[in-house]
């Protein structure tokens, strides 16, 4: 008689074999030698061909088929999925609250980013201005786009790390494109909240340069309160709300152009996977 079993080929079949026994995937993977992601890429390959969506359903349809168990078996799948239930709200309530640290952790990293990256454009602005003047770009028209993309390239290539990274760590985490893209979105706006955050501490506690007199701490014009009110709309707030709407816009469409590359290469990689 034919079983369900003579449709898969022999990697299949001790995975199988395996699955039968109660050994989990990480049990699978040290019995024959392979990785966890290689068993679940033939347990996903040994569901299509049985027709079924868990490994509940797998386990009784081949245990009919074969004559590996029975009754005894169902009863003991259908008491381990009633133990589940139990666990099951304290498992959501985890996933819950590692979801928010995550949310947490990428806000956090992007104020870490955007305090760093004013400091970064300053320190590579004064040192390209240095080069630029000194190679007399001015007089080369060729030399003017060279300096332009060079320095284009060096003031927002680096923004690369707070789209990528954050992209491919939600991806992995989660393997949903809407929540990998959000997380770039996180980053970049805490990112320019940082970068504004930073400049307006270093003007009014430390000092700028030409720009001493708007310290808070010293001597004070009567005035001085009032041009602060008038200084700050116009060199922090409208800045800020202007390059938040443009990060919003410019990390989703990195983050979806980041997240479809990575799954097109994680697809690629799944389906080299030997049997």
């Amino acid at each position: 008689m034919m079983t369900h079993t003579n449709y898969l080929n022999k990697r299949e079949k001790e995975v199988v074999g395996l699955l039968l026994q109660g050994k989990s995937n990480k049990q699978i993977a040290l019995a024959l030698g392979i990785s966890n992601s290689t068993v679940e890429f033939h347990l996903k390959n040994v569901y299509a061909k049985l027709q079924v969506n868990s490994r509940a359903e797998a386990i009784l349809k081949l245990g009919k088929s074969i004559g590996l168990i029975g009754e005894n078996l169902r009863e003991s799948v259908v008491e381990g999925t009633s133990k589940n239930s139990h666990t099951g709200g304290i498992s959501i309530l985890r996933k819950d609250a590692e979801m928010k640290n995550r949310w947490s952790y990428y806000f956090l990293a992007g104020l870490i980013f955007g305090a760093a990256y004013w400091h970064y454009f300053s320190v590579t602005a004064r040192f390209l201005n240095n080069i630029f003047m000194h190679e007399n770009v001015e007089e080369n028209a060729l030399m003017i786009w060279i300096a332009l993309s060079v320095s284009f390239l060096i003031y927002f290539g680096i923004w690369l790390i707070p789209a990528i990274l954050p992209a491919v760590y939600e991806f992995r985490y989660s393997k949903a494109m809407s929540l990998s893209v959000l997380a770039v979105v996180i980053v970049w706006s805490s990112a320019v909240l940082g970068y504004y955050i930073n400049y307006m501490v270093l003007l009014a506690f430390v000092g700028l340069p030409n720009m001493e007199y708007f310290l808070v701490f010293g001597q004070h014009s009567p005035t001085f309160w009032q041009d602060w009110a008038e200084l700050f709309p116009k060199l922090i707030l409208f800045d800020f709300l202007k390059w938040t709407v443009i990060g919003v816009l410019v990390s989703s469409l990195a983050g979806l152009v980041t997240c479809s590359l990575y799954s097109l290469w994680v697809k690629k990689t799944n389906s080299a996977v030997p049997a």
